[in-house]
């Protein structure tokens, strides 16, 4: 499969071992895990420590988890490496459970739930302690890596969300894990010298405490290492000269301020870029990575190369990384109904077109928009209007057609009514599940026409024929 379709349509499949899927291509390579639900969740909070033998692979963890959202029923997700030593509620007695014997398997975890009868009485709170022991392959390796494994080389420990190396709670009447907690932790972790966990700087020590207000899915990377900063944006573990490391965070800055600018909101999240290394033997040359937004890892990267003689990203870069960024704004707060996939993939992909266009040039962008189409020439789609289930809008449809769509509205009536209804749908995202309606009074409140709205409606988002219509404008356009 070419590589450049690899990038648009396998960044986010990382629920799948990567060794199953496609073999590897010396191009970014994205995988993240966002999930989905017809909820709207209060915001879990995790406290506690975890302890860390970098050189045995044993974990230590106690953690409290509070303000778990009222669910009909859930289940706690652990890594299968993980062995409970119990769960306690909030008078320090313990709580009866299922899953220790004939568990569930759920991906990388065994499914835990509480013995409760009445479903008013699942806790909100509870206390949990474990130990765990994980491989560690230094001068050997594994068969495939990916982002649901927590590997150990050496030199660095890797454990991300997808992995359950915490306590993951999971929805089970919407189908949906709530993986991105506000944060009270202390980690100490032997044979190692600097501790970082997604959404916080990363510190120097055996010992570590960390806060966040805001809530982030919990990638943990720990081991010995330096990093670069700037302006809070940081390089971990990458062998990078300075004078590029300099050029690396400008680019950056640029793709952060020309989102911020077009969308007219300020970009938040600091970025953290992380080189680790992969625990399978990988083909001289090759390279992939995952993304826990705001942190993006990589290896087999050279991060001298991601700059030309310029000082300036490749044109490919502005637009990958003009994606990534844009779940600054499109981000798990969009995440909930079923058009979930829609507004949280292919909003982000029309911000990376905008970001491309103004950074690496309008040629650039019409030559990857026409490159496009022949992804999904052989393909058939459901309207919008007329998806049912989360899992009817699939990548090419989230990645390619549906950002399409959005830029056929662009050229209809203009970049600064896109961003404007872009902000109008945030403003709305933070109380409500977004729906088509949301989109169409968004895009009435900013002076687009209502029969003008309805028109191109029907055309590109209800009418059957839609995908065949989005196709034309886009080669009449850009062809």
């Amino acid at each position: 499969m070419n590589c450049n379709l690899y990038e648009n349509l396998m960044s986010i499949r990382s629920t799948i071992p990567i060794h199953m899927k496609i073999k590897s291509c010396t191009v970014f390579v994205l995988l993240c895990a966002f999930g989905m639900s017809n909820t709207l969740y209060t915001q879990i909070h995790i406290k506690g420590g975890v302890e860390i033998d970098l050189n045995s692979g044993l974990f230590k963890c106690e953690f409290d988890l509070s303000n778990i959202p009222e669910l009909k029923e859930y289940h706690i997700l652990l890594n299968k490496g993980m062995n409970i030593k119990y769960f306690k509620d909030n008078e320090n007695e313990l709580i009866d459970y299922q899953g220790h014997y004939d568990g569930k398997i759920v991906g990388e975890a065994i499914a835990y739930s509480f013995n409760i009868d009445d479903a008013e009485h699942i806790p909100s709170t509870f206390h949990i302690s474990y130990k765990g022991a994980f491989p560690i392959y230094s001068d050997d390796f594994n068969q495939f890596d990916y982002k649901g494994v927590i590997a150990l080389n050496g030199q660095t420990l890797r454990a991300t969300e997808q992995t359950k190396w915490y306590p993951v709670i999971y929805d089970t009447e919407n189908d949906k894990p709530i993986q991105s907690y506000t944060y009270d932790l202390t980690v100490s972790i032997k044979g190692g010298n600097t501790i970082f966990i997604n959404g916080t700087a990363p510190k120097k020590g055996t010992s570590a405490h960390f806060v966040s207000k805001k809530a982030y899915p919990l990638l943990l990377f720990a081991g010995n290492y330096n990093f670069i900063e700037n302006h809070g944006d940081y390089i971990l573990n990458a062998s990078v000269t300075k004078a590029n490391a300099k050029t690396i965070f400008e680019n950056i800055e640029l793709i952060k301020n020309n989102l911020s600018k077009n969308l007219g909101i300020a970009f938040t999240d600091n970025i953290y870029i992380i080189n680790h290394k992969a625990i399978n033997e990988r083909k001289k040359g090759s390279s992939w990575g995952f993304n826990t937004y705001p942190s993006f890892a990589f290896t087999g990267l050279n991060f001298d190369k991601l700059v030309d003689d310029r000082g300036k990203f490749f044109d490919h870069h502005y637009k990958y990384f003009g994606h990534e960024f844009g779940h600054n704004y499109f981000g798990a707060n969009v995440m909930s109904g079923k058009l979930g996939w829609f507004w949280l993939e292919s909003f982000a992909e029309y911000l990376s077109y905008n970001t491309a266009e103004d950074l690496a040039g309008k040629q650039f962008l019409s030559e990857v928009l026409i490159n496009q189409l022949k992804y999904i020439k052989d393909d058939s789609f459901i309207p919008l209007n007329k998806i049912k289930r989360k899992d009817e809008i699939g990548e090419k449809y989230r990645y390619i057609l549906a950002p399409l769509m959005l830029k056929c509205f662009e050229d209809t009536f203009g970049r600064n009514k896109m961003n404007l209804i872009m902000k109008s749908l945030l403003e709305f995202a933070e109380n409500e599940i977004l729906t088509l309606e949301h989109f169409k009074n968004a895009a009435i409140k900013i002076g687009v026409e209502r029969d003008q709205f309805e028109a191109f409606e029907k055309e590109f988002i209800t009418d059957d024929n839609f995908k065949e219509n989005i196709v034309s404008e886009i080669k009449k356009n850009y062809g």
